[in-house]
């Protein structure tokens, strides 16, 4: 599915689509959402180091932030639903955003 704005994104994000391209300038904010996020491999780690903990506090950590954040209901979903997602840029510079289980 191909995006080119927020309300777009949001939704494919929401139906869980496997891939979604994004073009356009909503590119650059993607881009800065996906640094909000663990790596795969950073993730493990954390997961690993903490004996599976680590999570369940990330996660209530993760929850109280966005709940006192001044940031748009949209900002918020976005960021939320986007740590399902892994990244890759194609030929052509669109952001392709993937479903972090497909890897698996």
């Amino acid at each position: 599915m191909e995006v080119q704005n927020e309300k777009e994104l949001l939704a494919g994000l929401e139906r869980r689509e496997e891939t979604l391209v994004v073009k356009g300038e909503l590119r650059q904010k993607v881009r800065d959402l996906l640094k909000t996020k663990l790596s795969d491999e950073e993730l493990m780690g954390f997961e690993l180091g903490s004996a599976g903990r680590g999570g369940i506090v990330a996660e209530i950590v993760y929850w109280v932030i966005s709940r006192f954040s001044k940031d748009s209901v949209m900002q918020k979903d976005l960021e939320a639903a986007i740590r399902q997602y892994n990244a890759k840029v194609d030929a052509d510079n669109n952001l392709i955003l993937y479903l972090r289980q497909l890897d698996y």
